[in-house]
């Protein structure tokens, strides 16, 4: 009795709070601090942006709405650029036991020239719940763009989770685990030391959703960010600190209903 009731509970928080939110597709900390602009920094979100990058990557992330570890996301990824077809490799876990959502993605992207960069994602989701007969499924793709004019200017276009196909719903609206997104993201470094981001999304449940954020370096390790995402009107606050290569990141999400939700990061490059 317990269980099932943790199962409703746990359907009940994400059918009020996260309808227009993949529960598998969160940006990583970094980009929560900042509000959520996931399409100009991580490319699980847009994979043109490995083509961008310079350096190998390894990267874990672990975020708790309203501290229920019920409610928890757990990722991970490895980006591996080269000349020739820089490569990512994600994997996601959203739930407990009884009710469980994974994704397993790979991802490759281009730089085509100075100043553009295509990329594309394959990702198969999984749903696993004991109150369905047999496991959800569904496979789909993602395109990203990325413009960069200037050094210290970049746009990114993310469109998520289309086309998209299931393979075993059973009646069940296995959307929950691919919903379509739209997003244009933009990073401007307004100066060497402060970092301003931005982004409009669209998806089925929210046609228009806004954020807005920013990044201070305070010193050559430790980092400031705070963000504002909308519907619902939600603040961030994010750290960031890197201790012999590895880079450390924090951040607290304050629903107006629900509460805080806090995640942490860990990534290094080499």
């Amino acid at each position: 009795m317990k269980k099932m009731l943790l199962v409703v509970f746990a359907a009940w928080l994400w059918c009020l709070s996260a309808l227009a939110t993949d529960n598998l597709r969160l940006p990583d900390v970094r980009s929560l601090g900042m509000g959520g602009n996931g399409g100009a920094h991580s490319a699980l979100f847009n994979p043109s942006l490995l083509g961008l990058q310079t350096a190998k990557s390894l990267r874990a992330d672990y975020y708790s709405r309203y501290s229920m570890k019920e409610l928890a996301t757990l990722s991970g990824g490895f980006c591996y650029p080269n000349r020739t077809l820089p490569v990512g490799l994600h994997v996601a876990s959203f739930g407990y036991d009884e009710y469980r959502e994974s994704l397993f993605r790979l991802s490759a992207g281009k730089r085509l020239n100075a100043s553009w960069a295509l990329g594309i994602g394959v990702q198969y989701a999984v749903l696993q719940s004991e109150i369905f007969e047999s496991d959800i499924t569904r496979i789909s793709t993602d395109i990203g763009i990325a413009f960069q004019p200037v050094d210290n200017l970049l746009t990114g276009l993310s469109i998520i989770n289309s086309p998209s196909v299931s393979l075993n719903d059973e009646g069940i609206d296995s959307k929950r685990i691919g919903a379509y997104l739209a997003a244009l993201d933009a990073n401007w470094y307004m100066m060497n030391d402060v970092l301003i981001t931005a982004g409009i999304a669209h998806c089925e449940e929210t046609p228009l959703s806004a954020s807005l954020g920013m990044e201070y370096l305070a010193t050559d390790d430790f980092h400031l960010r705070a963000g504002v995402r909308t519907s619902p009107f939600q603040p961030s606050l994010g750290i960031g600190y890197r201790f012999n290569g590895v880079m450390i990141d924090a951040v607290m999400i304050y629903h107006p209903v629900l509460g805080a939700s806090l995640g942490l990061g860990l990534s290094y490059s080499f």
